[in-house]
């Protein structure tokens, strides 16, 4: 049994608001704040099948508690995301997890929709186990899909090239920089392009089970031509960039 207590936490943007632009750039619809529904959904239904940690999301804008409210499941804290750009709000997320009698944080985006629950208990298992290493799961177009700390470290944040292929990389030039040790979880993909919807739509598992559910009626349930190009993606494998 798990020693620490522990906190998983969804980073996200409310699905009215604008987000996801690369993504829908790529696809003929209209329906972006239905998309971003579905992978926020989906996420918080990976996040609801880990039982090891209590749960909260990071959302924003400032103005959409009561939108994710009607989102998330009771007992999920919602805190709002503070600071100018990705590594300021990474920074401040962990500085607001981590109070009280918490003893470590994981963060994931909110367009995982296929993330395997056991990568999530792997990092949590990593942190209990080895305290003040950093835990990072990578993503195939250089990013990573969730990090843990079990304590804030801000200058882990400082000088990264968000959005970019060097973001894992980098990350990983400044922990050593720091002295701090870092777990790598197996990679995973997240959802930014129509290559990645055309994994989630061909069910590239990794032999773990996620449904994607609510991703997958949105496709569904969009236009042909939106299928099509989903489908029509001639990509090897899951990815992004």
């Amino acid at each position: 049994m798990l020693r620490r207590r522990v906190i998983l936490a969804v980073m996200g943007r409310a699905p009215s608001a604008e987000g996801k632009t690369r993504l829908l750039a790529s696809l003929p619809t209209a329906d972006g704040a239905g998309l971003r529904r579905a992978l926020l959904r989906d996420t918080l239904d990976v996040v609801g099948r880990i039982e090891a940690a209590s749960k909260a999301v990071l959302y924003t804008p400032e103005d959409a508690e009561t939108e994710f409210r009607e989102l998330v499941p009771v007992g999920t804290r919602l805190l709002p995301q503070r600071g100018r750009d990705l590594g300021e709000r990474l920074h401040h997320a962990f500085v607001d997890l981590l109070q009280g009698e918490t003893e470590a944080a994981l963060i994931i985006g909110s367009d995982v929709p296929t993330l395997p629950p056991r990568y999530v208990e792997m990092g949590i298992e990593a942190l209990d186990q080895r305290p003040g290493h950093v835990v990072l799961g990578p993503s195939p177009d250089g990013g990573y899909y969730l990090i843990g700390l079990t304590r804030p470290a801000p200058r882990l944040f400082e000088d990264i090239p968000w959005g970019t292929s060097g973001v894992t990389e980098r990350t990983l030039e400044r922990a050593r920089g720091l002295a701090l040790d870092v777990e790598l979880l197996p990679e995973w993909y997240d959802i930014d392009s129509a290559g990645d919807l055309e994994a989630l739509a061909r069910g590239d598992t990794a032999g773990a089970a996620p449904t994607a559910t609510h991703t997958r009626a949105w496709l569904r349930a969009a236009p042909a031509e939106v299928r099509r190009k989903v489908i029509g993606q001639a990509g090897p494998g899951p990815g992004g960039s």
